[in-house]
């Protein structure tokens, strides 16, 4: 076994030119790269096999696009489909180092965050709730085939990082249920000093930097160490110690106050100015939409085309119907309770409307064939 001088003398620090990084002014972390023939150390590197100051967070638009093109391009050049080269690149030959060259792309970003958000924008995997069906293939392949999540991705058609946060959360060796007042101090101190904070900071203040940093908080070291819980209900815990909905809803959330009424805090403005806000736009200009009309679907309808990334870039005053902005908390708190998947708390708020109206249509569709089996004609006798 290597001691630790032997270690640091294959540590590499060749770092990218920051001066030519248009996010030079973000906030940054160092990833010093051990044993630099290592692929998988590789996966940490940029495109050009540096280590690098990368930049954490969320993509912009922008950043988005690069990534399209860049994987287009490939494709073109290699002759393959962009369809083969995200469902097969983790276990073909052929298309090995593939997002290594795609990442150069980006080179202030890891191959593994391109690889990441690469297939989350292009690969048509499955999202949403998982059916009683699936957890059953999962626990089978998981009996037939090991922890290996690449390949029960493919079979499963749902990402890597969901299926193994599923499992995670069905595993026996995970305590579920209400969290004990020791571990969630345990929990606290670790998310603590995994952001390198004081020691004794307020939750609600360190959820509102987070918030505001758009910092990434690793779930996976934390669920590590804390033992018995996993990632997802240590996410699931953040999200109630800290009052944050999701990630998606950036600008507003909600608390709940000891005597259980909901508390709404502001980020950026109060909720005194939000009201003044409204009150100041001219009433005769607002349409209330009609009557007839479902005004769940007409908001997310509208929500959708706006493809917007987060709710305080919404300008709620602006549509036809009373309270837009409540209402769409609301119909986001609905969806949150029945969603087990949280690689989807990252997702832009347009993408969040989709899914919702996607759940709502399915909805109304059962709803409509349980009606149409009782109407005369149809045959609704059960044999027991």
């Amino acid at each position: 076994m290597a001691t630790a001088s032997q270690q640091d003398e294959d540590i590499t620090e060749t770092f990218y030119d920051a001066s030519q990084d248009p996010y030079e002014d973000s906030e940054v972390t160092t990833d010093v790269i051990p044993n630099k023939n290592s692929n998988e150390n590789n996966w940490h590197k940029n495109g050009f096999g540096q280590g690098l100051k990368t930049r954490t967070g969320k993509y912009t638009k922008e950043e988005t696009e690069i990534i399209k093109n860049a994987v287009k391009e490939y494709c073109t050049m290699k002759q393959i489909s962009v369809s083969r080269l995200c469902s097969e690149c983790d276990h073909k030959a052929d298309l090995k180092g593939s997002w290594m060259e795609i990442a150069k792309c980006l080179p202030y970003r890891s191959v593994q965050s391109v690889y990441r958000h690469g297939l989350r924008q292009l690969h048509p995997f499955k999202r949403g709730a998982w059916s009683d069906r699936e957890v059953e293939q999962l626990i089978g392949f998981v009996a037939t085939l090991g922890k290996k999540w690449a390949h029960i991705q493919a079979k499963l058609n749902r990402s890597a990082d969901s299926c193994r946060d599923k499992y995670r959360e069905l595993d026996s060796s995970y305590v579920r249920g209400r969290w004990q007042e020791e571990e969630t101090e345990q929990l606290k101190r670790l998310i603590r000093e995994s952001l390198n904070v004081d020691p004794k900071m307020d939750m609600l203040a360190l959820g509102k930097m987070v918030e505001a940093e758009q910092i990434t908080i690793a779930w996976s070291a934390i669920s590590k160490r804390m033992g018995k819980r996993s990632r997802l209900s240590c996410f699931k815990k953040w999200q109630k110690m800290t009052g944050l909905f999701s990630p998606c809803d950036v600008g507003r959330f909600k608390l709940r106050s000891d005597d259980g009424r909901a508390k709404e805090v502001a980020s950026g403005r109060s909720k005194q100015n939000s009201a003044q806000a409204k009150s100041e736009v001219d009433e005769s200009s607002v349409s209330i939409v009609d009557e007839t009309v479902d005004v769940d679907v007409y908001l997310l309808t509208e929500l959708i085309s706006m493809d917007y990334s987060k709710a305080s870039d919404v300008s709620w005053d602006e549509f036809r119907i009373d309270d837009a902005e409540n209402r769409w908390y609301e119909l986001v708190e609905e969806w949150q309770s029945n969603m087990t998947d949280d690689s989807l708390l990252a997702l832009p708020l347009s993408e969040i409307a989709q899914l919702i109206m996607d759940r709502k249509t399915s909805a109304q569709r059962a709803a409509e064939t349980v009606e149409a089996v009782d109407l005369p004609g149809f045959s609704s006798t059960v044999q027991l």
